[in-house]
């Protein structure tokens, strides 16, 4: 029985939208003030008039916009950097008793910020790079597995690009006592 209901209500919804898209009648009639008056159903006692309108659904996009000419022109966009070490290699071993880690980045396209700053993370600790040479280095890193990642920052912060992170091992002999 549930289905048969909900058939029939389908089915009423789709022609309720179907005659949306149809013609109607319009009924219109003059009063003694000389108003014009406009109505779906004829009006007993008035001498009415009655049109036939077609009701359309109106256009999805506007083919005319409204161009407000004191909207400022959009900012020139910063390019879409990719940023990506290049040295060390993933799962690579360095072998450093200073515990030494030195990054090579790569950046494309060249860097045209001046003011970006370019940063090293070890395992979520931060360390400065040469933006120029794109080169990182950070001393005094404990032995065993690293995870290295960099990133390139705005003047202000934000994140322009950032490398995928990579896992390396760091190698530091000691000497036993």
């Amino acid at each position: 029985m549930k289905i048969i209901s909900v058939i029939w209500l389908m089915l009423g919804l789709s022609w309720g939208v179907h005659a949306a898209d149809e013609n109607t009648t319009v009924y219109y009639w003059t009063d003694a003030n000389g108003v014009t008056h406009f109505s779906d159903t004829p009006v007993a006692g008035k001498q009415t008039q009655s049109k036939q309108v077609e009701i359309a659904n109106p256009p999805v996009n506007n083919p005319n916009p409204i161009v407000d000419k004191n909207t400022p022109e959009p900012k020139e966009t910063a390019p879409n950097y990719s940023l990506s070490i290049s040295s060390p290699l993933p799962g690579e071993t360095i072998r450093d008793n200073e515990g030494k880690i030195s990054v090579q980045t790569q950046i494309t396209p060249e860097l045209a910020v001046e003011s970006a700053k370019l940063m090293l993370y070890i395992d979520a600790q931060s360390y400065p790079c040469d933006a120029k040479t794109l080169h990182c280095q950070a001393t005094n890193i404990d032995r065993g597995a690293h995870q290295l990642r960099t990133e390139l920052l705005s003047k202000d912060g934000k994140i322009l690009a950032s490398s995928e992170s990579i896992t390396v091992y760091l190698f530091r002999v000691t000497a036993k006592r």
